[in-house]
């Protein structure tokens, strides 16, 4: 019954949490049943098939947002992956306390759960989706450690923050006292990064017509395709100050051929306003997703899209880093998933990105803030747009200056004066050290409980060894 009890409370924190509720309170306590249960007599197998359930529940968010939109084949394996990682973790802590190490204990779950999380992440053709730091975007003061150590940094605070609650709960008034401190003090933290002056402001907007992408659908003429071009570049007209403008993935589509006389509205438009204009667009044969950047001197660039979902987008994936000079950069939706590839591009000096998106519409803010926390990580402000998800914009602490669904009819537009951020962080310059040093924490853990295992039966074997002296 304990068990039972336990993974149905995590899982409903794991849910609501993660979750399209954004309830990002709760993550701070979600592991923290199951590790309770784990620090009690409970056998093993149980721990681990608790702890399967609890984590395997709270995923279900996923179905929530993907059901009859993605493939099983796409989902399942990352759930599965993480639920059995998050269920070794929570076993390894449990020993521990079993072991005698109280202080291991305290790292041991945090530690092992961040580095596996980590590992997940490199292999999966998703990249560090589903990482539990994103679940804590909405509270800017308990990322901002991600400028120094990435996402995984918001997961190892989690991590600590519930096992430190779990083992008060155990009576174990020092360890878990000592992880409740360390958690404030990195709020503390998070909040004097809060605020620090601010960079220079530049206008920036989002612009989405899902009606106009409809009808491209349906006609698949040259007409549309102008049109749709045609549609931005006037709307564009009507702007204000606005230095940069993104425009979604797929906005434009257009045959091979066919780019300078669908896009020359753009171009034009970009001359003409004197802003930056960044629009996707799509084009069938040969397939290629890209983002053509109009800047106001008349230069075009292009971007490819570098990492693809399949098996819907069967295009090849592009190479460059997308930087645009002066501070800007791109990336098309899914690239923003990948902290590896957007944090070589910040290496560039970033201050903006600028990021068209085409998202699944029930899962708007779930995809929208992975492209915030790029933004914390690397030190520059997000301005996106999406089809069927979020345009946002916001800074490079985190904080969302405004937002708008694009999935109402007509022209969806959001303007704002955001801050350029300060570019490159300690997490762009050290990349993914963090995760490593848990590995290394894990590693130190186990390893003590080893040798701790082997003292143990070497004492009891001196103890109840027979004498070899006769008596007298």
């Amino acid at each position: 019954m304990r068990a039972l009890l336990a993974a149905v409370m995590s899982g409903i924190l794991f849910f609501l949490s993660q979750g399209v509720a954004d309830v990002w309170p709760l993550g701070w306590l979600a592991p923290m049943p199951l590790l309770w249960f784990a620090y009690g007599d409970a056998p093993r197998w149980q721990v681990f098939l608790a702890s399967l359930a609890g984590f395997a529940l709270g995923q279900a968010y996923l179905a929530q947002c993907y059901w009859g939109q993605l493939p099983p084949a796409v989902i399942v394996p990352l759930i599965v992956a993480m639920s059995v990682t998050f269920a070794i973790a929570v076993v390894f802590s449990g020993e521990a306390l079993r072991r005698g190490s109280s202080w291991g204990t305290l790292v041991a779950f945090p530690a092992l759960y961040t580095a596996l999380e980590y590992l997940i992440g490199i292999v999966s053709p998703h990249g560090s989706f589903g990482a539990l730091g994103y679940a804590q975007v909405s509270f800017p003061a308990g990322v901002q450690v991600a400028a120094l150590f990435g996402v995984h940094a918001v997961t190892f605070l989690l991590c600590l923050c519930a096992n430190a609650v779990a083992l008060l709960l155990r009576r174990r008034w020092t360890q878990g006292g000592a992880g409740i401190a360390l958690c404030a003090l990195a709020l503390v933290c998070g909040l004097v990064r809060l605020a620090e002056a601010e960079g220079a402001r530049v206008r920036v907007a989002a612009l989405a017509d899902t009606e106009t992408r409809n009808a491209q659908h349906r006609q698949h003429t040259l007409a549309s395709e102008e049109t749709a071009a045609q549609t931005y570049a006037t709307y564009i007209g009507q702007l204000k100050d606005v230095r940069v403008v993104a425009i979604p993935e797929g906005a434009v589509q257009m045959q091979a051929g066919d780019e300078n006389v669908v896009l020359a509205p753009l171009a034009a438009a970009a001359r003409a306003s004197g802003a930056t204009v960044v629009v996707g667009t799509f084009t069938p044969e040969p397939a290629q997703n890209r983002a053509f950047v109009f800047l106001p001197d008349g230069t075009v660039e292009t971007y490819e899209k570098r990492h693809l979902l399949a098996p819907f987008e069967t295009e090849i994936p592009g190479r460059d880093p997308g930087f645009l000079g002066a501070g800007y950069a791109t990336q098309i939706c899914k690239d923003m998933d990948f902290a590896g590839t957007v944090r070589a591009t910040a290496g560039h000096v970033v201050r903006l990105m600028i990021v068209p998106a085409d998202d699944f519409g029930r899962d708007k803010w779930i995809h929208a803030r992975m492209a915030v926390m790029r933004g914390i990580e690397n030190g520059f402000a997000v301005l996106r747009s999406a089809f069927d998800g979020l345009e946002t914009i916001s800074d490079a602490q985190g904080r969302v200056l405004v937002s708008a669904p694009t999935s109402q009819a007509g022209m969806v537009a959001v303007q704002a004066d955001v801050p350029l951020g300060s570019g490159p962080t300690l997490y762009t310059r050290v990349g993914d050290l963090f995760p490593y040093v848990c590995a290394l924490l894990s590693f130190l853990v186990g390893a003590r409980m080893l040798v701790w295992k082997r003292v143990r039966r070497t004492i009891a074997h001196l103890l109840v060894a027979p004498s070899t002296d006769d008596p007298v």
